[in-house]
């Protein structure tokens, strides 16, 4: 009788993250162990129950945010800084929320959340780019009054965008040229400057 096949948790998750993909929770163990070449024994060996195999595969990647914002602010200016970091953010939602609606929608999930991770990838984003926005700001690139309300904004509006892509919005991808007016649109904001009026003065 030959050795039976050994295989790497990542390679495990793998094959579970394709299956889970494809049928929600209802993908079976019996198909990921085909995927993966082993047997479902072997699955349970690594993960006692179906539960926490599900919530192992479909945990949400890290985003690559240090290196995200270095690239930012190594550009010529704050504005394409943000253009370029939104853009990046964007397609690690692009990754993240087919991975993260399944995940959401298991009956475990409000209890085995806190368990099974450690922090939410959106609320590191926020954090990241707020304190990047501190650093430009310092650097006197850009005024902002709250970086992290903006923070909050952008990724907000860059995870909407992802999601909505889903549905089958902005033809399935919106283009770099929408991602950077919708960063410009933060720019300029909605204050109205002309006569009359004063850039800076809150209207109540």
């Amino acid at each position: 009788m030959g050795r039976p096949r050994t295989i790497s948790n990542e390679d495990m998750l793998a094959a579970a993250r394709d299956v889970f993909l494809k049928h929600g929770v209802f993908g079976s163990t019996k198909e990921i162990a085909k995927v993966a070449g082993v047997s479902e024994a072997a699955l349970f060996k690594r993960y006692s129950t179906k539960a926490q195999l599900f919530m192992a595969a479909m945990a949400p990647p890290i985003p690559g945010i240090a290196a995200i914002v270095a690239r930012a602010a190594s550009m010529r200016s704050a504005r394409t800084g943000l253009h370029a970091l939104s853009i990046e953010v964007l397609d690690y939602f692009r990754i993240a929320i087919p991975m993260v609606l399944p995940l959401v929608s298991h009956p475990t999930f409000a209890n085995d959340a806190t368990r099974n991770f450690d922090s939410s990838p959106a609320l590191d984003l926020v954090r990241a780019i707020a304190e990047h926005l501190r650093d430009e700001r310092a650097r006197k690139r850009l005024r902002v009054d709250d970086p992290r309300a903006a923070a909050a904004l952008l990724v907000a509006a860059l995870h909407s965008i992802a999601l909505f892509e889903l549905m089958g919005f902005h033809d399935g991808a919106m283009p770099k040229a929408g991602v950077r007016s919708l960063v410009d649109a933060l720019w300029h904001g909605l204050e109205p400057v002309g006569p009359g009026s004063k850039r800076g003065s809150t209207s109540r």
